[in-house]
């Protein structure tokens, strides 16, 4: 059976934050344009669906998976794959690891 998985990365809160441009003592720099931001988070994205990816082909679980989303904008991998995925992926430091709710809405 194939459930719905969503991968996030795991949040550390031992990993310093990054500091607002308010609390930096560095001379304010700036404003980053749009497609600046735009293609750091595309870049973050990819990194973490590459990331995503190496981990599945490393525990030999390629077969497991359905379906994958492709890189976006956001650090979060969308799957259809069997529990056993989500077992491991649950397991992994660096994952958050979930099944998306179902819902079934009737007219």
């Amino acid at each position: 059976m194939f459930i719905e998985i969503i991968v996030l990365p795991r949040e550390d809160d031992r990993s310093p934050k990054r500091p607002s441009a308010r609390a930096s003592k560095a001379p304010p720099q700036a404003p980053r344009g749009r497609a600046e931001l735009a293609q750091e988070w595309r870049e973050e994205g990819k990194a973490f669906h590459g990331a995503v990816l190496e981990f599945i082909r490393a525990q030999h679980l390629l077969g497991a998976v359905k379906w994958m989303s492709e890189p976006g904008l956001l650090p979060q991998v969308t799957l259809v794959a069997s529990d056993r995925v989500l077992e491991k992926l649950q397991a992994e430091p660096r994952f958050a690891a979930g099944r998306s709710l179902s819902m079934n809405l009737q007219t």
